[in-house]
């Protein structure tokens, strides 16, 4: 039972007062502070220094026009396992990877309307690190800074992953064929990418790279040649014959290679 929140309630015969009024209001703004700025939460919003979106207003977080890191790692600490981050609108700026060691959600507004950007001052060869198992990735832009060093966009450790209409953009640094947008580690597991748009220049690089025995499913992706906007072919490179007989491929324009070797 609570004791009104220390909230001063009139009584019938009172007569309009400022200054309860003003208390009451205090202590409502003060209990939301508290509320958002307690301890874990399901959800956690976070806003860039441009954002548009009317809930910008209410964000946990708000990153500036510098390396947006600090901000972002404690938005990743207040989200609970099986929460959600939801990034707003607008551009933010990394300077190192974005490690992700929880089972949540990272959802954006969209993959031109969400941009994570690798700072041109950043060398880390990682844009974001999935760590964790079951994690989502959703709606999210990843674009490689033409004036940095180039890197993979999405690193996958943990088993369970889903990257889901996301959009990639690899910067212009040719000789780099170890880079990717999503790069599959050697611990292998299970992972869904889907309705991803890959957007870089006509280069031999791998879109998807899987170093692991992975299992799962790859479909409906689209790549782009970013100076002709025409299409190309989704390059994936598998471990192993085993992994590429248990990856279900379809529904996009794609060549598969199988370590190095082209097969579809």
């Amino acid at each position: 039972m609570n004791n009104n929140y220390g909230l001063i309630y009139p009584s019938q015969d009172s007569f309009y007062n400022v200054d309860v009024t003003n208390s009451n209001f205090s202590k409502l703004a003060d209990g939301i502070d508290a509320a958002r700025s307690g301890g874990s939460k399901s959800s956690v919003i976070v806003a860039a220094y441009n954002s548009n979106d009317p809930l910008k207003e209410y964000a946990d977080f708000k990153c500036g026009t510098g390396d947006c890191i600090p901000v972002l790692n404690s938005a990743l600490e207040k989200v609970q396992e099986g929460g959600e981050l939801l990034l707003l609108d607008g551009d933010y700026y990394i300077k190192t990877c974005i490690l992700v060691e929880k089972s949540i959600s990272i959802r954006g507004m969209g993959g031109k309307h969400t941009r994570i950007n690798k700072h041109e001052d950043s060398s880390d060869n990682v844009m974001l690190y999935l760590r964790a198992g079951g994690v989502r990735v959703e709606k999210i832009g990843i674009y490689s800074n033409e004036c940095a060093s180039d890197s993979h966009g999405i690193f996958v450790v943990g088993s369970e992953s889903v990257i889901d209409s996301c959009r990639f953009k690899m910067s212009e640094v040719l000789g780099y064929n170890v880079y990717t947008n999503i790069y599959l580690s050697n611990i292998g597991g299970h992972v869904r990418i889907s309705n991803c748009i890959f957007d870089k220049y006509k280069d031999e690089r791998y879109n998807i790279l899987g170093e692991g025995m992975w299992y799962g499913v790859i479909n409906g992706n689209y790549c782009i040649n970013s100076e002709s906007g025409k299409p190309m072919d989704v390059r994936i490179n598998l471990y192993n014959q085993e992994s590429y007989e248990n990856m279900s491929v379809g529904a996009q324009r794609s060549q598969i290679f199988v370590n190095g070797n082209l097969r579809a």
